[in-house]
């Protein structure tokens, strides 16, 4: 009785079951009434599966989601650089480069640990200067005419000239010559006034030659009454030969000859009694007059007080050497106005493209340019800087980046005041006050291949073989255009191997390559125990042991010699066939560079 009564208690369920699927289905034909047969079996399907469609929608939505948020953390959207966008003002584009600089070339305030020791030469204790005269030469009571007389008239800024004293010394030999002391240029850039005696110690001159070559102050008096000279001009770089064909016969027939112009007017090139001549003369005969000796020393030992080690920049970046250059340093119409009225003096010289003069490393680096090299090659915000300069192009704007990476930073000017007063009129005296700070220095820094640079470096090679630092602008300034591109790790070593060969090393050229002054190849011997060094690589750049030092300075002004370059330009016009339009062969090129070299 029970089983029957549940049989239909579960038959009466099963009907209401079916009763209500029934009516849902109805309702549903009802919901999607005027839908086409396949929308209809579409939609149902769809509803009897909202909630995994819901889940799947979910999933792949979250998916989404994760994806974008990944993308949005490693890879941040690009500055606002797109063209469509207003373009910025110079000021807006110079604060978003540092801004970037600063993201990824973050400079370090020190230099960092190097292998070499930046303050001295590895190789220098196995070279010294020797320049003694070997038994070959003939002395000068042996060789001197007592019917020749040699006079020379000197050109250009101090160390220009200073070229010209020593060749004129090496000229008065080769005729079998009297020299009188040369007469300086008071007429050039300068308008300096001083003679030869107040700026070179005369009498010490004459005597430490004595051997050499016979030198008097000046021309005596013929047959009672002044003499009157002859004057000609000889080509740059005339050999020996050159000046026994072209000067001897007319010295001959007048007895007195004054060469006028003399600068480089002597081959790089000669016989190494000749050579070693030239470095007496250079290193010890031409030695400053006392004051100027004094206010030297005062300067380095106030350097001294300051700091045991420093470093000397001859910085070379005033507006006539920028103006000459023919450089473009990013300062718009005005710059170009500016540089470009300097630049109308010099008349006959030729428009150049900025671009292609930096490329060939003819252009000075910039203030900040030569800091960041410095820091670059290992050298710290707490070094001593003492920098030797002229009005600085840009003033304290242009120096301002140098001075935030070596805030320790002096000059003649810093260091002294009233004493500076008794020299402060006379351009020459008071570059040799900077040229004897720069020998002095441990590291001597310079930012072009000027006479002061090519002088300074070779006597620092044979006084001791200090560190004397030549950029290698024609590979620097590619690095510093890419510079934001870098870490300061990547840009530093690239300074370094750069750099390489540009150190003032013992050995950086090739014997006979590049100029005399800058590498006396001649005058450096070798010790007994020199090093061989296996991998080094030479750099073609565009008496007794060394006695005791007679400072013989010249100038940071004397680096402007192509204020001859008008001079140059009337010396090859002379020349056959040479009208209104210039055409040089391969060697007169390279004298004109020679002389435009600053």
């Amino acid at each position: 009785m029970t089983t029957l009564k549940n049989l239909k208690q579960f038959i009466f369920s099963l009907k209401n079951l079916i009763r209500r699927k029934k009516k849902r289905e109805r309702i549903d034909i009802i919901y999607l009434h005027g839908y086409n047969e396949f929308d209809i079996k579409l939609k149902l399907i769809l509803r009897r599966n909202r909630r995994r469609v819901f889940s799947f929608v979910a999933v792949v939505s979250g998916c989404l989601l994760l994806i974008l948020f990944s993308v949005s953390v490693f890879f941040p959207p690009p500055t606002a650089t797109n063209l469509f966008l207003p373009r910025h003002s110079s000021v807006e584009e110079r604060a978003a480069s540092e801004s970037n600089f600063d993201a990824v070339f973050r400079v370090p305030a020190s230099g960092g640990d190097l292998i070499s020791d930046l303050w001295s030469s590895s190789q220098s204790k196995f070279y010294y200067g020797c320049s003694n005269a070997s038994n070959k030469f003939q002395t000068a009571d042996a060789e001197t005419r007592p019917d020749r007389y040699l006079l020379i008239a000197t050109s250009g800024g101090l160390n220009q000239q200073r070229t010209g004293i020593i060749d004129a010394v090496v000229a008065a030999y080769i005729l079998n010559a009297t020299l009188v002391i040369p007469r300086l240029d008071q007429q050039s850039y300068w308008k300096d006034s001083s003679c030869f005696a107040e700026i070179f110690d005369v009498d010490w001159f004459i005597s430490s030659l004595s051997r050499d070559v016979e030198i008097i102050k000046e021309l005596p008096l013929k047959e009672g009454k002044a003499w009157v000279p002859g004057t000609m001009r000889v080509p740059r770089k005339c050999d020996p030969e050159c000046y026994e064909t072209r000067v001897l016969p007319v010295l001959k027939k007048k007895q007195a000859v004054e060469l006028t112009k003399f600068d480089y007017r002597l081959s790089n090139i000669l016989d190494t009694d000749l050579q070693k001549l030239r470095c007496r003369v250079n290193y010890h005969a031409l030695r400053f007059t006392d004051p100027i000796l004094e206010m030297g020393k005062l300067l380095v030992e106030r350097m001294r007080m300051k700091a045991n080690r420093f470093i000397a920049l001859h910085l070379r970046y005033e507006p006539d050497m920028l103006a000459f250059s023919g450089c473009y340093y990013g300062g718009g119409d005005e710059e170009r106005a500016k540089l470009g009225a300097i630049r109308k003096r010099w008349k006959t010289l030729h428009m150049s493209d900025p671009e292609t003069v930096r490329r060939k490393g003819k252009c000075p680096l910039t203030p900040e340019e030569i800091g960041l090299m410095l820091r670059a090659l290992g050298f710290g915000s707490d070094v001593h800087v003492y920098v030797a300069s002229g009005e600085v192009y840009g003033g304290e704007e242009s120096l301002a980046p140098l001075k935030a990476l070596f805030p320790n930073f002096h000059s003649k000017r810093t260091l002294a005041t009233k004493e500076l007063a008794q020299f402060s009129s006379f351009s020459g005296r008071m570059a040799a006050l900077d040229y004897i700070v720069c020998d002095e220095s441990d590291v001597f820094v310079t930012n072009n291949n000027g006479n002061m640079a090519r002088m300074l470096s070779g006597r620092r090679r044979y006084f001791g073989h200090k560190p004397t630092i030549r950029p290698n602008a024609k590979k620097l300034h590619r690095l510093f255009l890419d510079r934001n591109n870098m870490t300061w790790g990547e840009f530093s070593s690239k300074v370094r191997t750069y750099q390489i060969g540009f150190m003032g090393e013992p050995i950086e050229a090739e014997p006979g390559k590049g100029d005399f002054h800058e590498i006396p190849d001649s005058c450096l011997c070798q010790g007994k125990q020199v090093e061989t060094i296996h991998d080094q690589t030479y750099v073609d750049h565009n008496g007794n042991d060394a006695l005791e030092m007679s400072y013989e300075y010249g100038s940071f002004a004397d680096d402007q010699h192509w204020t001859d370059y008008l001079d140059s330009i009337s010396v090859l016009n002379q020349l056959p066939n040479r009208g209104a339009g210039i055409v040089l062969t391969k060697e007169e090129l390279a004298d004109v560079e020679e002389i435009l070299s600053d």
